[in-house]
């Protein structure tokens, strides 16, 4: 508006000078003219020639930690820039590098922002938007620059000393009698060496009895692949939306698309993520399955390349599936051996999932459940007891997730063992 007054303006005085014929009005107009010319030059030309760099510590990091970036702007012409509007529409929650700056020819200007992580997810960082205007206040033009990064922020995990499901007090744990290039607590034997071998499998007793490269062979042990079943249903999530209007706290279904970490499926990814760690850093074999936005599999693996893998897949997954999960076990039965040991984690009340549960058992499959209670997030308020009453009977151990309860201890529960003594 302020530029189509200053526009009139012109137009009037003109109009005066036609009727009037005084030379003062003539030259003011041809000032207000040279005026708006400069300044639409100037606020075009404050937009060329400048120059964004941003740097992360990083693309990687986890629920708890902080993402520092260090953002630089650069002129790199001899004209000055003048209140430089930057704005920055990155998608991590919480990160802004807002500012207005002024260059001098062949400036620069620089600054930082720290953010704490806070969600889980796959976040886009940028694009730029500077908006540049004239001293007079007459133009303000915006360019879009496309300096995107992209930052994943993986969900928390928990130190746990012990998971009871592997120890012992299921039924199955056949011996998995399978050579492995890994290193495993089972030695089966020892034999020359081979190229390629590494150094840390050479036995030198045996090297310096034979003066020879004797190398000690492995197998998988008992129980060797941990399967990890996550319910992503939809219909199995609730949300607590700390964000009304009336500051009351209001339970809203995974459908709705709010986010927050007092949620169902936030505890049940972190349950996830930290068994998965858990397992992998104890030496298992750990594989991962569940149904969000699409069929995540990842087959049994070992290392920390493979925990970057289940992690990847956790920070981007969604309570957005529509498969039961009943039907999601009984989809991946085939694939399961003697040997597996699965973990299901579920917020399900339903018995309809338990249900399958016996098919599992009959292949010996050991089994485990992680649940995780909705009433406690303002779900429904149907009780889990009819489904921990359907685990106990089968010598299910069953650990149970409540909002506010510390994972750590939630893990190293004895619950299922308590749950067996009092049926």
């Amino acid at each position: 508006m302020k530029i189509f007054r200053f526009i009139l303006v012109i137009i009037i005085i003109a109009v005066l000078a036609q009727l009037i014929r005084i030379r003062l009005l003539f030259v003011l107009d041809y000032v207000l003219i040279g005026m708006l010319i400069f300044a639409f030059v100037w606020a075009k030309l404050s937009l060329k020639w400048i120059e964004v760099e941003r740097r992360g510590n990083g693309d990687r990091a986890s629920v708890g930690d902080y993402y520092e970036e260090v953002f630089t702007l650069r002129n790199r012409s001899f004209l000055p820039k003048l209140w430089l509007e930057v704005r920055d529409n990155s998608e991590l929650p919480g990160h802004r590098l807002n500012c207005v700056q002024s260059l001098k020819p062949f400036g620069e200007a620089q600054w930082r922002a720290r953010t704490y992580c806070s969600l889980r997810g796959r976040y886009r960082l940028g694009p730029v938007t500077i908006t540049a205007g004239d001293p007079f206040g007459l133009f303000r033009f915006k360019a879009d620059l496309p300096v995107k990064n992209f930052i994943t922020v993986y969900p928390p995990t928990f130190e746990i000393n012990r998971f009871d499901a592997l120890s012992g007090v299921l039924p199955g744990g056949n011996t998995a009698n399978r050579p492995t290039p890994h290193t495993t607590p089972n030695i089966t034997g020892l034999r020359e060496y081979r190229p390629g071998d590494s150094l840390n499998r050479i036995h030198w007793a045996s090297t310096a009895r034979q003066r020879k490269l004797i190398v000690k062979e492995f197998d998988f042990d008992p129980t060797i692949d941990v399967q990890i079943f996550l319910d992503m249903n939809m219909n199995s999530h609730w949300v607590l939306n700390h964000l009304s209007r009336k500051g009351i706290s209001t339970a809203l279904p995974a459908s709705s698309g709010v986010r927050s970490n007092d949620s169902t499926e936030e505890y049940a990814v972190a349950a996830a993520a930290t068994l998965a760690r858990h397992f992998l850093h104890i030496g298992r074999s750990v594989g991962f399955t569940a149904w969000g936005q699409h069929h995540e599999l990842l087959s049994p693996d070992r290392g920390e390349r493979q925990l970057s893998k289940v992690l990847e897949a956790l920070a981007v997954l969604r309570a957005q599936g529509t498969q039961d999960f009943g039907q999601l076990i009984a989809s991946e039965i085939t694939r399961l051996g003697s040997s597996d040991t699965v973990i299901l984690i579920t917020s399900s009340t339903e018995e309809s999932w338990a249900a399958v549960l016996p098919l599992l058992l009959r292949k010996n499959v050991k089994v485990a459940v992680v649940m995780v209670e909705p009433s406690t997030f303002g779900g429904p308020a149907a009780s889990p007891l009819f489904v921990l009453g359907s685990l106990t009977t089968m010598n299910i151990p069953v650990y149970l997730l409540k909002r506010g309860d510390d994972l750590t201890q939630a893990l190293d529960s004895q619950l299922a063992r308590l749950a067996a003594e009092m049926h």
